[in-house]
C-alpha cells in the first residue's frame, strides 16, 4: 500500500471557508456551485431578515395572495442551460408576460407599441405590419448614431410617441431626461408591428410554480451550505475566510473615497383592493406626470392568486425615488450618456483588484443592471473561473 496515498485518504486536505455577502441569485449561485464542487464550507450571509433578494415572494398572512416585494420578477431566458440548471430547483408555470400603458383619454393600451397601440392613439385602422412600419416611418426621426435613449425613441417612433410613452415615464423612474441616458436603456425594449401583446422575445417564458423563495430555499439546502440572516458584511470577517463573494456596494466597501455610486430606488405601496379592478394584464405603466410609473395586481400572475380559491386581490403601485430617500436600497444603477457614472465605477473597480481574497458580484458589486438569467450566468461564470484558478495553483 502507497503510504503517502493512505495517509492522505485517512487526513483529507481542510476544506477552505467561504463567505458570500448577500443571498440573492449572485450570492446563492456561487454558493451552490461551490458546494457541489466539494472543497469548500460555504457561509451566506445577508443584512435583511429573509434569503432570495430582490426575488423574495412570500404570501400575504392576510389575503393569501403572493406578492413579489421588490416588484414583479418574471424568469425569460433563451439559454437552455440556464433553464437546466434552475429546474433542479423548482418546477415552473408558462407565463407569457404582458403589460399595458394607460393614455390618458386613450385607456390601457398594449406596450411594447405595437399596431393595436397606434390604432387606439391615433384612432386609425392599421390592419398589416407593413402598414403599421411605413405608420411609424413618416413619424420617426432617424439619427446617424444612436447616442441617447432619445435617440432611439425618436427614430423609431418619431417625437409624439416618444413623449407619450418613454420621456415622462423616463423622467419619473431615472429622474433624467432621455437624452442623458445611453441608447441601451431603450433598446432593450422589442417593437412590435403587428398585434404581437408579449412583452418578451425570449423563448423560455415562466414564473416557479411555488415562488422563488422555494426556488432559494432548495438552492441553498446544501450541507456545507450555512445561512446567516440579518447578519451586515464587516471588514473583521475577512480575516476568518479564505475568499469572500461580496454583493455589497462596492463604493461602500471603499467609503465612497471616489464618491457615492448613484442607484434610483423604488418606494412600494401595496394595498388591498375591494371589488373587482378595471386591469386587464398583471402590470400596467402610467404614462402621465404623476409621481407613479406602474401598478401591479398579484392575483393576476400565475401562482400569486389565493391558494383557497377567494378572490382577494393585491395591488403594488411604484414610486422611483433617489435611494437615500428609501433608507439606501439601491435598485438600479444609473448610466448616463457622459459616462461619469461609469467612470467612477471603474475607480473602484480598479481598487478591487488589489483585493486577492475577495470577489465583487452582483448588481451592486459590479454596478451592473442583470435580468435574473443574466446573473445566474455571470454568477456560474465567476464560480468557475475561481474553482479553474484554485485547480491550477
Amino acid at each position: 500500500m502507497d503510504t503517502a496515498s493512505s495517509t492522505s485518504q485517512l487526513n483529507p486536505a481542510p476544506l477552505e471557508n467561504i463567505l458570500i455577502v448577500g443571498a440573492g441569485f449572485a450570492g446563492s449561485v456561487i454558493a451552490r456551485e461551490l458546494a457541489d464542487h466539494g472543497g469548500y464550507n460555504v457561509t451566506v450571509i445577508d443584512q435583511r431578515d429573509h434569503i432570495a433578494g430582490n426575488c423574495y415572494d412570500p404570501r400575504d398572512q392576510a389575503t393569501g395572495v403572493r406578492v413579489h416585494h421588490y416588484g414583479p420578477h418574471i424568469f425569460h431566458t433563451s439559454d437552455q442551460h440556464i433553464v437546466d440548471y434552475l429546474s433542479r430547483f423548482t418546477e415552473w408555470i408558462p407565463y407569457q408576460h404582458e403589460v399595458q400603458a394607460r393614455v390618458d383619454g386613450v385607456g390601457d393600451v398594449p406596450l411594447p407599441i405595437n399596431i393595436d397601440t397606434i390604432n387606439a392613439v391615433y384612432g386609425q385602422s392599421l390592419e398589416s405590419p407593413e402598414e403599421t412600419k411605413a405608420f411609424l416611418a413618416e413619424m420617426a426621426i432617424p439619427k446617424d448614431h444612436e447616442k441617447s435613449a432619445r435617440d432611439v425613441a425618436e427614430g423609431t417612433f418619431g417625437k409624439h410617441l416618444t413623449e407619450l410613452f418613454f420621456a415622462r415615464y423616463t423622467k419619473k423612474m431615472w429622474d433624467l431626461d432621455l437624452d442623458q441616458l445611453p441608447a441601451s436603456v431603450l433598446r432593450r425594449l422589442p417593437i412590435r408591428y403587428d398585434q404581437s401583446t408579449g412583452y418578451f422575445n425570449d423563448t423560455f417564458q415562466a414564473m416557479p410554480k411555488n415562488g422563488y423563495h422555494s426556488l432559494f430555499t432548495n438552492m441553498l439546502d446544501h450541507p456545507h451550505i450555512s445561512v446567516q440572516l440579518q447578519t451586515a458584511f464587516d471588514k473583521k470577517y475577512e480575516e476568518a475566510y479564505h475568499h469572500i463573494f461580496n454583493s455589497m456596494p462596492i463604493d461602500v466597501y471603499f467609503d465612497e473615497c471616489y464618491g457615492p455610486l448613484p442607484y434610483r430606488s423604488i418606494q412600494f405601496e401595496t394595498s388591498e383592493d375591494p371589488g373587482v379592478i378595471d386591469q386587464q394584464v398583471p402590470t400596467v405603466n402610467f404614462t402621465d406626470e404623476g409621481p407613479h410609473t406602474r401598478i401591479t395586481r398579484w392575483d393576476l400572475y400565475p401562482g400569486c392568486a389565493p391558494e383557497d380559491g377567494s378572490s382577494s386581490t393585491l395591488s403594488t403601485k411604484e414610486r422611483p425615488c433617489d435611494y437615500v430617500d428609501n433608507h439606501f436600497e439601491r435598485y438600479y444603477p444609473v448610466k448616463t450618456v457622459d459616462g461619469a457614472p461609469q467612470q467612477r465605477y471603474q475607480q473602484y473597480a480598479d481598487l478591487a483588484k488589489d483585493l486577492k481574497h475577495m470577489t465583487f458580484i452582483g448588481r451592486c458589486g459590479q454596478y451592473r443592471y442583470f435580468d435574473m438569467h443574466q446573473v445566474v450566468a455571470n454568477s456560474r461564470n465567476i464560480a468557475q473561473n475561481f474553482l479553474n484558478l484554485r485547480t491550477a495553483q
